[in-house]
């Protein structure tokens, strides 16, 4: 996997980009905004469909993400049992600062079965931080 992570800020609410080019990618999203439960549910369904195979999620209602982003896959296989390859790890952080979950994301987050291309620094927030994000990142 890269250690150069892809940046992508989200405003709550806004229509993502296809980086179904990325997959299978890593995300992992930060969330610094509130969203709609709708919202939160489609750009998980939009992680799913994209190649992501690895999701931590950190900041406000981050279980919520998890729980999302695991329905997501369920539903992509349409109740069905999922493929190893297509199975998405799930993980939320609700009691760790943002360096300890770039760490993990570095160092501990593997998939049993495939080898990701990417890493997705997925930033939900109304501010776009990209150079403080990614400075974090290169120093955890």
């Amino acid at each position: 996997m890269t250690n150069n992570p892809i940046y992508l800020h989200l405003k709550p609410g806004a229509e993502p980009i296809d980086i179904s080019a990325l997959s299978p990618y890593l995300a992992v999203i930060v969330i610094e905004a509130d969203v709609t439960p709708e919202w939160r549910s489609m750009i998980s369904k939009w992680l799913a469909n994209s190649g992501c195979l690895y999701m931590l999620a950190w900041g406000p209602e981050c279980s919520l993400w998890d729980d999302a982003v695991d329905w997501a896959n369920i539903e992509q296989f349409d109740y069905m049992p999922i493929p190893d390859d297509s199975f998405i790890i799930t993980c939320w952080f609700s009691h760790h600062n943002l360096e300890d979950v770039f760490e993990f994301a570095k160092v501990t987050a593997k998939h049993p079965t495939i080898e990701f291309m990417h890493t997705v620094l997925l930033h939900i927030s109304n501010q776009n931080d990209e150079a403080i994000f990614l400075k974090k990142y290169a120093e955890a």
